[in-house]
């Protein structure tokens, strides 16, 4: 899908996951949508379900502003240490760093 880039995906994840209801009807367009981009490009074989949930699904976690709370104590958000610098978790771990940066395309 030239033109249509991972970043673009994840866009419209966010938008149809703020309009939608539900996660379902969200994740039903996004199918939708990418199934006719696909199409529209020649190459229906190109979309992926489980790529898409998967996708879906992160963004949606990534959408909750609590999420912060998974991984730090309401002590640690609140310390100084916090608000003025990088602080580890102290409840859960971080998922590891990207091993190299990649460049945001439009």
């Amino acid at each position: 899908m030239a033109g249509f880039h991972h970043a673009d995906h994840l866009q419209l994840a966010i938008d149809y996951l703020r309009e939608a209801d539900s996660f379902e009807t969200a994740t039903a367009r996004m199918a939708a949508t990418l199934r006719e981009k696909a199409t529209a490009a020649g190459a229906p074989e190109k979309y992926h379900q489980t790529v898409t949930v998967f996708w879906m699904r992160l963004v949606a976690w990534m959408l909750d502003k609590d999420l912060p709370r998974t991984f730090y104590s309401a002590e640690a958000l609140a310390s100084d240490a916090a608000r003025l610098g990088w602080l580890e978790p102290d409840l859960r771990p971080m998922p590891d760093e990207p091993v190299a940066a990649t460049p945001l395309r439009r």
